[in-house]
């Protein structure tokens, strides 16, 4: 018997054996309550609420017969492979290092969802780091930012603008210091 037949039978069973009738579910009620016109809606999401506890206990035997690499052979009382996909998929899992890169993103798709909690553990520290470094390149990009704009607001306020008539302006250098700002404004601009 596989381990999933195993699982299914001993936690899921049989659900008649499971659900008590109405009157038996009535007769656990205080006589003041036995009568009383809602206990119909409580069985009701009784019932409903077993259902759903032992559909959500299937789906992760499924989940967990899935993610298993080896099943018991009740045949030759060993553990078999599963399949080739199961134990490549571990073998990649073992094989991811904690040496990723900022540019080797991790997608939702790329992760199972369905993770042990040392698996679960070890893509959060991954993550944790890849974001560390990238908040820490995007930090010093910033204060360069930072930098550079308060040079260039110095500059800005050292130039003194004339109170009267401009009589005589040199206008060659009036275009080299507009060149001049131009090219660190882009320099700013494309960093």
């Amino acid at each position: 018997m596989k381990e999933k037949d195993l699982l299914s039978s001993f936690l899921v069973g049989n659900e008649l054996h499971d659900s008590i009738s109405f009157t038996q579910f009535v007769k656990l009620f205080p006589h003041a309550y036995k009568t009383h016109p809602e206990s119909k809606d409580l069985y009701r999401a009784y019932l409903n609420a077993r259902h759903q506890i032992r559909k959500k206990v299937q789906r992760n035997i499924d989940i967990e017969a899935r993610r298993n690499p080896f099943q018991f052979d009740a045949q030759t009382g060993v553990e078999a492979p599963l399949s080739g996909i199961a134990v490549l998929e571990n073998a990649l899992t073992s094989e991811r290092g904690d040496d990723l890169t900022v540019t080797e993103d991790m997608d939702v798709e790329d992760v199972d969802k369905h993770l042990t909690l040392d698996q679960a553990i070890q893509e959060l520290t991954l993550a944790e780091k890849i974001y560390k470094k990238e908040v820490e390149r995007l930090e010093k990009e910033c204060n360069n930012f930072a930098e550079e704009f308060q040079s260039l607001d110095k500059e800005m306020s050292a130039i003194v603008v004339p109170n009267g008539p401009v009589t005589g302006i040199d206008e060659a250098a009036l275009m080299k210091d507009l060149q001049d700002l131009i090219e660190r404004h882009d320099t700013l601009y494309n960093m």
